[in-house]
């Protein structure tokens, strides 16, 4: 029975250190002012590394998609 605890622990802590190597896992502790733009202001968490680069790709993605949907319904 103690073997089976043991099994469990140890499976819960490599799961717990996988999450802590995700990308997506990040401090949120504190935030950080990106952009200011007539009062409205775009922050992201501190931990968030190269947080412009993943907004302004979020950003670029979304407008592509939206360009290619509309020419597919026009057509």
């Amino acid at each position: 029975m103690e073997n089976m605890n043991l099994e469990v622990d140890n499976k819960n802590k490599k799961s717990e250190e996988s999450l802590k190597k995700s990308i997506l896992v990040y401090d949120e502790d504190s935030k950080q002012t990106l952009f200011r733009f007539f009062g409205i202001e775009l922050t992201a968490p501190k931990g968030l590394k190269k947080p412009r680069l993943i907004y302004l790709s979020f950003i670029l993605i979304n407008v592509i998609l939206l360009l290619i949907l509309k020419n597919i319904t026009f057509n």
